[in-house]
């Protein structure tokens, strides 16, 4: 993925795909796309003129409610795709580009957000959520696109839940001990009160807050289920915009060519909810690093298979 911090009044964000550029387009077009961050649009709606609704996190700094007013200004399928956002406070005016081009064995998609103040130190910051905000919007495209490959991929993702897989070259036994250590969470969150990890037993953590979406950082977990070392199954709350929405994390091991494929899952998200889908593709990104945490810890401790 590539970034451009150059220009402070714009944001660029690309990424190659190894797909066609129709495969792409069909992809940021799609319903499942359009859905994170539209509310009133299909794919027969993009075109030139079409306006549509735009919900997203509130930012009382920058006086936006959350919603926002969309135009597509350019449209060329395969090529080309933008839009303008305003909103009804007038706080915000951007526009953003997506172009497609086609390279050697698949396509590079660059999307350029423009229209920050450089003048406004709040802006700043807002371009910088807006950039990570972008990463994860990519991501998201990736997944639409994947396809899997036999019954030993996890299930593909839907509008309710996430699946991150991760191949480690260590016996399931070894992972699930780094996985329950009181190393790991430490590493991946701030505090926790880890003990034990057995149904029925309960976990705080304490993370980064997130204030887009009204988070504190303080997570309690109940373990649901737990069969070492194959499954573990816990459930939290995780309040969003004064609401609370309950989700279940799931970590499953299995023995793979001499070492262990894990799945990762969070599931519980409201298909219907545009802040929920949001919030899904931020907790996604966040668990990708989660993942790398857990592999360099193997290597540093673990035993070979």
């Amino acid at each position: 993925m590539t970034t451009s911090p150059d220009d402070l009044t714009s944001v660029t964000v690309g990424q190659f795909f190894p797909y066609s550029a129709e495969r792409v387009w069909h992809a940021i077009t799609s319903p499942a796309s359009i859905s994170d961050w539209a509310t009133d649009i299909d794919r027969d709606s993009v075109v030139p003129g079409k306006s549509f609704a735009f919900t997203t996190f509130p930012l009382p700094e920058v006086n936006f409610s959350g919603h926002g007013h969309c135009e597509f200004t350019d449209v060329v399928p395969n090529e080309r795709l933008a839009y303008r956002f305003t909103t009804a406070e007038s706080s915000l005016n951007l526009q953003a580009t997506w172009t497609l081009h086609p390279e050697s064995g698949g396509t590079r998609l660059l999307v350029v957000h423009n229209g920050f103040d450089v003048g406004n130190p709040v802006h700043g910051r807002l371009r910088i959520l807006v950039r990570d905000l972008w990463k994860l919007v990519m991501s998201r495209i990736g997944e639409l696109m994947a396809e899997p490959k036999d019954d030993a991929v996890p299930p593909p993702d839907d509008s309710t839940s996430f699946t991150l897989a991760e191949f480690y070259r260590y016996a399931p036994q070894t992972v699930w001990r780094v996985i329950t250590s009181r190393e790991f969470v430490g590493d991946v969150v701030n505090d926790h009160d880890l003990v034990s990890v057995q149904a029925g037993a309960r976990l705080t953590i304490a993370t980064y807050p997130i204030p887009l979406i009204g988070f504190g950082g303080r997570v309690d977990m109940e373990f649901l289920e737990v069969c070492e070392p194959e499954l573990i199954v816990c459930t939290f709350e995780i309040p969003i915009m004064g609401g609370t929405t309950e989700l279940t994390m799931t970590w499953r091991l299995r023995p793979q060519d001499g070492g262990t494929e894990l799945w990762f899952t969070l599931s519980g998200f409201d298909p219907e909810s545009p802040l929920n889908r949001q919030v899904r593709s931020v907790l996604r990104g966040g668990a990708i690093p989660v993942l790398s945490r857990l592999g360099e810890l193997l290597e540093g401790r673990g035993h070979r298979a």
